[in-house]
């Protein structure tokens, strides 16, 4: 029987944040030699604010998940297991000037000598406009959008006071987490009043320590790449916190460690633009107390990840850059914009976004958004190939429901586009070996789709892209998928073939395709004894999967037990009505039953995708009765026109 060969590749996404788990009794979140001391009580306010009152005031997408993420780090027992009574946490419309303001007097007034104090404020900052020798204030949910001295705002002198009080006065550790830079429109905008409040907030006025999302003239950057939609520095500071930042694996994390952390992730994440947190106080105080337990499931769900690039926004701050630009510089941008978003991007070679972008770099008032520019286009060039890798780690198998020669077209410029992206973020950007790898990878791949007799040479080809891509990135479970298949179906070294794909299984093992294809390749070759241990493991990934059952019924077909494997096509066609595959197989089987008219119907449902083509149904043995019956030539004429001469 010759069954059709899928070939898909998974790049693994970052999961979500690990799940907080509450406990009713507060502890300190770290004891310090000096200060707290081991008895002290750790207390902690939580802002966050996306959605302002006022339209006037940009909303934000992700700080309240911020704030709430780490108020889920605060009540885990990696974070102090804070209940209720030791943690307000203040989202949105919860988060008024009073509210917050009656927060911060809690602290004062319960926080005592040795005990922790945390204050936590994810939103915007900004100043007067007519007043910029003030330190700036933070934007509660009710701020005016103009005037912040008349309510609504937070004005850090008087964050600054409490702070001082707490720790000088009271004796108590002050840590106050602040991502207050976001771009956006604001009363201060023209005067840099997030940046002004972004220097403000890293003075240290007495003991207290300080860790700020970005330098006093950056932006914060905020994305659904981090944690699903996050800020990129509240989703590393959290990671931070668990234990991440442990490198000399001690079981706690100081002000040190979380400060290297910060700047080696998100300082990269975020590149080509620029945001580099900052952390004041001593570098030696113990902020966190690793959880063994909890860290362990935090790492484990990052195993075998592949790194991915993600367009970033600039709001706020494209707004302030364009208005100083004439007109013709702005419609460049915006039919930039439209490339990206239309996919048009090396060609034509005069209206594409390549062309457009070459412009807007080489522009000087645009200087301040060329690194969002870059970061951008980079991204959308690789985001075809994304958008495909994700579909096969969904195990989706109408990416492959197109004809070789349609498929082929789809993917040929991949590698080009790839490539661009890599030479736009330049070879130390932390994303340029994958880019790479992925280069390799689609290449090596386009020549395995050539692949329509056993070619030496095109195999051999195949193999050397792949080891390329495994050259730049060692841990691409793809790279060893395709090895095994051409090891196994062309090369026919059964031990080679099992090697790559146990490695694939190593790297990933929830991926489906490495268990199922080394399966059905050694029911090809009869060796039944090794298939069945990798069907089992199949069934054991996902047991509602169309594709596993399909393959048992290649097990059961290539034993010619017939109507066992017609059982598993059945119930393959059930979870997925679509699945072109199980319908052509189960026109095989009829066929080598002698229901030739059932046959034809199914191979009719098979043909309807445009998955199969003309040379492998003429050539495929299993439907030798089925070429018999009068209706073939019909059937073949209908989907195979060309091929068919009257």
């Amino acid at each position: 029987m010759s069954k059709t060969i899928f070939l898909l590749a998974a790049l693994l996404l970052t999961t979500a944040p690990l799940s907080a788990q509450t406990a009713k009794s507060a502890t300190p979140l770290a004891a310090n030699s000096q200060q707290p001391t081991a008895n002290g009580t750790t207390r902690a306010v939580v802002v966050g604010i996306s959605d302002y009152q006022d339209p006037a005031i940009p909303d934000l997408r992700f700080a309240d998940r911020d704030a709430e993420a780490f108020a889920n780090y605060l009540r885990s027992p990696a974070g102090g297991a804070l209940d209720g009574d030791h943690l307000k946490v203040l989202t949105n419309q919860q988060a008024t000037m009073g509210k917050v303001a009656a927060a911060l007097d809690w602290l004062l007034d319960v926080c005592q000598e040795g005990d922790q104090a945390i204050i936590y404020f994810s939103g915007h900052g900004d100043v007067e406009r007519k007043i910029i020798s003030q330190p700036g204030y933070l934007l509660c949910w009710d701020a005016p959008p103009q005037v912040y001295m008349s309510g609504g705002a937070f004005n850090l002198r008087d964050l600054e006071a409490i702070v001082s009080t707490l720790s000088t006065q009271n004796k108590v550790r002050a840590v106050v987490v602040a991502d207050a830079c976001h771009a956006g429109k604001l009363s201060g905008s023209g005067i840099g009043g997030a940046q002004i409040t972004g220097a403000s907030l890293a003075r240290q006025y007495a003991n207290e320590i300080k860790i700020l999302s970005c330098q006093p003239n950056e932006y914060s950057i905020e994305g659904e790449q981090w944690g699903g939609g996050r800020g990129a520095f509240s989703f590393n500071l959290v990671d931070a916190l668990y234990g991440m930042a442990d490198g000399n694996n001690d079981l706690s994390v100081n002000l040190r460690e979380v400060g290297r952390y910060l700047e080696d992730r998100v300082t990269a994440e975020v590149a080509p633009v620029s945001q580099n947190p900052k952390v004041v106080g001593d570098p030696n105080e113990r902020l966190a107390s690793v959880d063994v337990r909890l860290l362990a499931d935090l790492r484990s769900g990052r195993t075998s990840q592949m790194k991915m690039l993600f367009a970033i926004e600039s709001r706020g701050m494209e707004d302030d850059v364009l208005a100083t630009v004439d007109t013709t510089v702005q419609e460049i941008y915006r039919l930039f914009k439209k490339a990206l978003k239309d996919r048009v991007f090396l060609e034509p070679s005069n209206a594409c976004a390549e062309v457009y972008y070459e412009r807007l770099t080489a522009e000087p008032g645009l200087a301040r958004l060329h690194s969002t520019i870059r970061r951008n286009y980079a991204a959308a060039l690789q985001d075809d190939a994304q958008m495909v890798i994700n579909k096969w780690l969904k195990s989706d198998l109408s990416e492959f429901t197109y004809s070789k020669k349609a498929t082929t077209e789809k993917y040929r410029t991949f590698p080009k586009q790839i490539e661009r992206a890599a030479t736009l973020l330049g070879e130390q950007h932390y994303m340029y070996p994958v880019l790479q790898a992925r280069k390799h990878l689609f290449e090596g791949w386009l020549l395995f789709l050539s692949i329509s007799n056993p070619d030496k040479e095109l195999i051999n080809k195949s193999l050397t892209e792949m080891r390329c891509a495994l050259h730049w990135y060692s841990e691409l479970p793809q790279a060893y998928w395709i090895m095994s298949d051409l090891f196994g179906y062309y090369l026919l070294q059964p031990d080679s073939a099992e090697q790559y794909a146990r490695k694939a299984m190593e790297l990933c093992p929830s991926w489906l395709f490495p268990c199922t294809s080394i399966a059905a390749f050694f029911s090809s070759i009869g060796e039944f004894d090794r298939a069945k241990p990798y069907l089992e493991q199949a069934i054991r990934i996902d047991s509602n999967s169309a594709i596993v059952w399909n393959t048992w019924g290649y097990y059961y077909h290539d034993q010619k037990q017939y109507a066992k494997a017609e059982q598993q096509y059945k119930k393959s066609v059930q979870l997925d009505p679509d699945n072109a595959n199980a319908y052509y197989n189960l026109a095989c089987c009829q066929s080598l039953q002698g229901r030739v008219r059932n046959a034809n119907e199914y191979l009719e449902q098979a043909l309807k995708s445009g998955f199969i083509g003309y040379n492998w149904i003429q050539n495929d043995p299993d439907l030798t009765p089925l070429r018999a019956l009068p209706e073939w030539k019909t059937l073949m004429k209908k989907y195979f026109p060309d091929q068919v001469k009257d």
